[in-house]
């Protein structure tokens, strides 16, 4: 404060003066463009590089954001939105776990009504994200093969110098240290308005639909798409170089999912199949891949393989507990709300039941050597609670009896790893403390997974009786029982809305200011 200032007593009029000039700059209309666009980077670089220190404090005096949007909806700079909205959510969240009620961004945020402002940042997000999107392909063509890319490449293959030279699936680790690239920060101004404003997701789908202003525009998915196909990408990747900035823009990613699937605007909207001219590109490039989707599906079921993703490429020793707990809480989500809706969702389901039931095998089988913050047990809890909301409902929410079958044999299949959830919450409980909703969270989780056992019991016995030797006839035997009786597992459920989980999140600041500032510079 002393080198801006000279002395610390004048910091106030100094820095206030400073303020007070992006103000009245970018408020201008008869400033020069150029200038109004060098101030606003000026106040970008600025935010970016004290980040959480005290001379923030000031931005939070003068409230920026009517200049801020009017740089986004005017039309002489409306190219610039990307700079602005950046910067309104670099001072949003200023310490906003300790100030939050006194940050008057996060308050115009969750106030606006401009629907205007809302495209626009819809509109500059989805570019760089598509940019985000392509700099993972680029590394490794993961496009689905179609017969003429297929036989193309059988005969570059058999070149003399490509003969030894496939393109392996599993990309070595160094070449992803880059990634995602910084562009991607454009996903936390979406998450702000997202979380804390009625309107946007409103807003966010209804544009998957509009036609485009501009050619430029037409060749850019909506950005409701982008942060799907992105998430594809990031979460998929996140621990592979396992570093601080890759796992925080996991977490956001992985929270604006949830975020999205808790929203029955954006839920009623993405249940519906949607045209094969707006694909959704997901991330191909780690073993085992996703099934090929179908080119009409509706825009959930992608939503649901980001989260298959995750769980499955991100099962480490150092264990990002929350992340996998928020996946949890989306996948609940989504079932709950296609099972209220009586809506039979044509998905591969039978990949999201894998990866559950993998979760709880390496929970039981690893939690001696996990490096954890905590969390393992509402981990588990949670895990418990969506096998036994699916088993309860299948029938409403899972498209064919085959899907039943599927599933239901699954979970019967998995009762070794299932069974074990019993010891391993005994291990993790604390009966000692005093948390009145941890108790009660208990009590309803050993009731779930009561169920779950009882439902697993019930068809291990049928099978013991019918002496099968296979898993062919393991698999025909349990069907033939649900065909005759009925689900086993069918109970009523309360159809009170599950809380919302959806949590703001803070710990990506620090990455955004970073990202922020070599953009800048």
């Amino acid at each position: 404060m002393e080198i801006f200032a000279n002395r610390v007593n004048e910091a106030d009029r100094v820095f206030m003066e400073f303020v007070g000039m992006i103000s009245d700059v970018l408020s201008d209309d008869n400033a020069p463009e150029a200038l109004r666009h060098q101030v606003l980077q000026l106040a970008v670089v600025f935010t970016c590089s004290i980040n959480q220190l005290s001379p923030g404090a000031y931005f939070l005096r003068r409230d920026l954001f009517p200049c801020i949007a009017k740089v986004i909806t005017s039309p002489d700079t409306q190219r610039f939105t990307f700079e602005a909205s950046l910067l309104l959510s670099i001072l949003a969240n200023f310490h906003k776990s300790d100030a939050a009620k006194l940050n008057p961004y996060l308050q115009r945020i969750g106030a606006t009504q401009d629907t205007e402002l809302m495209r626009k940042i819809c509109w500059a997000a989805g570019f760089a994200l598509d940019a985000a999107v392509k700099a993972y392909q680029e590394i490794s063509d993961d496009s689905i093969p179609t017969f003429t890319k297929s036989v193309g490449a059988l005969f570059t293959s058999l070149l003399p110098d490509r003969a030894l030279a496939m393109q392996p699936l599993d990309l070595p680790r160094e070449i992803l240290k880059t990634q995602p690239i910084e562009a991607t920060v454009s996903l936390l101004p979406v998450f702000e308005f997202l979380f804390f404003n009625p309107l946007f997701p409103r807003v966010l789908v209804d544009m998957i639909h509009k036609p485009s202003d501009s050619k430029q525009s037409a060749l850019v998915p909506p950005l409701a798409y982008n942060i799907l196909s992105l998430s594809s990408y990031v979460l998929t990747h996140a621990s592979s170089s396992a570093s601080p900035r890759t796992l925080a823009y996991a977490n956001l990613a992985m929270n604006t999912l949830l975020v999205m699937s808790e929203n029955a605007y954006i839920m009623s909207v993405f249940c519906k199949p949607t045209s094969s001219k707006e694909a959704i590109r997901l991330c191909r490039q780690r073993l085992p891949l996703l099934p090929v989707p179908s080119p009409t599906r509706a825009p959930i079921c992608a939503l649901l393989d980001c989260c298959v993703l995750w769980l499955r490429h991100n099962l480490h020793k150092r264990l990002e507990v929350y992340t996998f707990t928020t996946c949890i809480w989306a996948c609940h989500r989504i079932i709950w709300y296609l099972q209220k809706a009586r809506m039979r969702l044509e998905y591969d389901w039978l990949e999201l039941w894998k990866a559950v039931v993998d979760l709880l095998g390496f929970l039981s089988g690893k939690l001696d050597s996990l490096v954890t913050t905590g969390g393992i047990e509402r981990l588990v809890q949670e895990s418990i609670r969506l096998l036994d909301l699916a088993l309860r409902r299948a029938d409403l929410f899972l498209p064919t009896p085959t899907a039943v079958h599927e599933f239901i044999y699954e979970v019967v299949r998995s009762s070794a790893v299932i069974g074990k959830q019993t010891l391993l919450l005994q291990s993790l409980g604390q009966p000692t403390s005093v948390d009145r909703g941890a108790s009660l969270r208990s009590d309803s989780v050993s009731e779930a997974l009561s169920r779950v056992l009882a439902t697993t019991a019930y068809y291990e016995g049928k099978l013991a009786s019918a002496d099968t030797r296979s898993a062919k006839d393991a698999f025909r035997t349990v069907s033939k029982d649900i065909d005759q009786n009925g689900l086993h597992s069918a109970h009523d459920v309360d159809d009170t809305d599950p809380p919302k989980h959806a949590e703001d999140v803070v710990s990506i600041i620090r990455v955004a200011c970073t990202d922020g500032l070599a953009l800048m510079t």
